[in-house]
């Protein structure tokens, strides 16, 4: 018999509220950072790994960045969750919780994981920050934390 616990804390759970902010995000970004490019979006990604390569691929490198942005959130679902059942306070308050981790997840992509790649360096813009940690809050933090609080 499951507690309570661990039928929060599912693997087919972990995959829906993925894919649920993966489709947020990655949507957001075509729209807002890369007015409606999405090829140019997962090209971006691709570059991680790929390097300058991946913007002169086509659709074939574009959805190499597409299957890792969603291993990418899938990565930061996970992580949410499994600390989600260990402190009850997320739970409890999962807005500032989602605000808190969008800003985080921020943080950790853009001067930790993004710097250790083959992503091509581009220039400080504030409003470009800005807008990638709201949206990041929005799309990634909060329905992170909203979709895990709930019981179903």
């Amino acid at each position: 018999m499951e507690n309570s616990n661990q039928s929060t804390f599912s693997f087919k759970k972990v995959l829906l509220i993925a894919f649920i902010a993966g489709t947020l995000d990655g949507l957001a970004a075509v729209i807002f950072l890369a007015k409606m490019n999405f090829t140019g979006v997962f090209q971006y990604i691709a570059s991680a790994i790929l390097g300058k390569e991946a913007f002169s691929g086509g659709i074939k490198t574009a959805l190499i960045g597409l299957v890792l942005h969603y291993i990418i959130t899938f990565s930061f679902t996970l992580f949410y969750m499994f600390t989600d059942s260990k402190i009850a306070l997320l739970k409890q308050h999962f807005i500032l919780s989602g605000i808190i981790y969008g800003l985080l997840v921020w943080t950790v992509m853009n001067l930790i994981i993004v710097p250790l790649t083959k992503i091509p360096q581009a220039p400080f813009h504030a409003e470009k920050v800005i807008l990638n940690a709201v949206i990041l809050i929005f799309c990634i933090g909060l329905p992170i934390s909203y979709l895990t609080a709930r019981k179903n």
